[in-house]
């Protein structure tokens, strides 16, 4: 912790200051209750709600855990978590007392990390958030701090309501300089990419119309029987050893540990996730097969966890990979984001886009999106509709 010294006092006119400082590890409970009085009892990010968790971030020199303190009060609370090797950072957590919002305490605290981490001491080379879209408020902050539009993340958790959240990052120079460029891509993620090109000025990207295995739907994906290993340690430990091969040698899913390996009986394919009961969210990070087809491995995937009662499942694939992108379509898995820069590879960053498939009803009722994001759920829908629906008309034709 000597290693980092931030803090800030914002005056308020005939009240006491509120000072933005870097969290101690006798403000945990206090923390909690903030968050309690914002949300409830439905918050699922376990670093927020497990004590032991949110000791070690607190502690650890890989995190920034800002809070606002008001006279022995906690008022605003926010994470920053970094990976100091792949030079990249996530915030989330910002929340702020509902009576302390007048004062601009969540801009003032993501700014103070944020110029640190990427100028100040040049820690990392881009910045990323997820931000709720129960109202404007966090699309606008990220925005004004001069965050990048990349995408959604339709219906990706379901705690009391289905929640649908937005991708958002911040770029260096660095990490621009780094990136290969020219994209491959299938034609469908060319629109996700012009709505990011016209933000970060990128060149134009190479499409490749490939066909895979089982793109006319004429017949059914095959599914590997797989069994689940859910034992938190070994499956971290595991993970650890294991060298990634085949395609998954072309996924990256930042900042997910995994607790649970699908895994053939021949140990074949073992395919690693991080999956939460809670808000029914689950993502694939990585693991190793003999298996040739992609499109098998998602379908197979998405099935088990669908029996395991998820609501949604993502990946997270290269930009330069179109024959990969296609069978993720195949197994109707939906573009929604692209991500520049995601992925780091010895000096070279690469992009990377955010296919997602869920298991339950769409649901947008409440979703509040400034325009650009209304963009991507456009052409999500676009998609969506193409796999889900169109495919059971043309189907009637034959």
């Amino acid at each position: 912790m000597a290693t980092k010294k931030l803090e800030s006092v914002i005056r308020t006119e005939g009240k006491p200051d509120i000072v933005i400082r870097l969290a101690r590890v006798q403000d945990m409970r206090r923390i909690q209750m903030l968050y309690s009085e914002v949300y409830g009892a439905s918050y699922p990010i376990p670093m927020i709600m497990d004590r032991e968790q949110m000791r070690h971030a607190i502690e650890s020199d890989d995190c920034y855990w800002m809070v606002a303190d008001c006279q022995g009060r906690i008022v605003g609370s926010l994470v920053y978590e970094l990976d100091l090797n792949y030079r990249y950072s996530k915030a989330l957590g910002a929340v702020v007392s509902q009576e302390f919002r007048k004062h601009d305490l969540a801009y003032t605290m993501m700014k103070l990390v944020l110029d640190h981490i990427t100028h100040g001491k040049d820690l990392v080379d881009l910045v990323y958030a997820t931000t709720r879209t129960a109202n404007y408020a966090p699309q606008k902050l990220t925005e004004n701090l001069g965050f990048i539009k990349l995408g959604i993340f339709p219906n990706t958790h379901k705690v009391q309501d289905n929640e649908t959240h937005c991708l958002t990052a911040y770029f260096t120079e660095r990490a621009l300089a780094r990136r290969r460029k020219k994209p491959v891509m299938i034609p469908e993620l060319e629109p996700f990419y012009d709505i990011v090109r016209r933000q970060v000025n990128l060149e134009r990207p190479v499409t490749k119309d490939v066909t895979g295995i089982y793109s006319d739907h004429s017949k059914r994906i095959p599914l590997l029987n797989f069994e689940m290993i859910t034992a938190p340690e070994f499956v971290k430990n595991r993970y650890k050893k294991i060298k990634h091969n085949s395609f998954f040698e072309h996924i990256v899913m930042p900042f997910h540990e995994p607790n649970l390996i699908l895994i053939t009986p021949d140990q074949g394919t073992e395919v690693y996730l991080t999956y939460s009961h809670k808000d029914k969210y689950s993502v694939i990070i990585g693991g190793v097969t003999n298996e040739k087809s992609f499109a098998t491995v998602l379908e197979s995937v998405a099935h088990k966890v669908s029996e395991m009662d998820m609501a949604y499942l993502e990946v997270m694939i290269d930009a330069y990979s179109p024959e990969l992108q296609r069978d993720a379509m195949d197994a109707r898995f939906i573009p929604s984001a692209y991500f520049p820069c995601a992925k780091r590879m010895g000096p070279r960053r690469y992009d990377c886009v955010v296919f997602s498939r869920t298991f339950e009803i769409l649901d947008f009722r409440n979703v509040k999106i400034i325009s650009l994001y209304k963009n991507f759920l456009r052409e999500y829908l676009k998609l969506w509709r193409e796999n889900y629906v169109e495919l059971a008309f043309k189907s009637d034709r034959k």
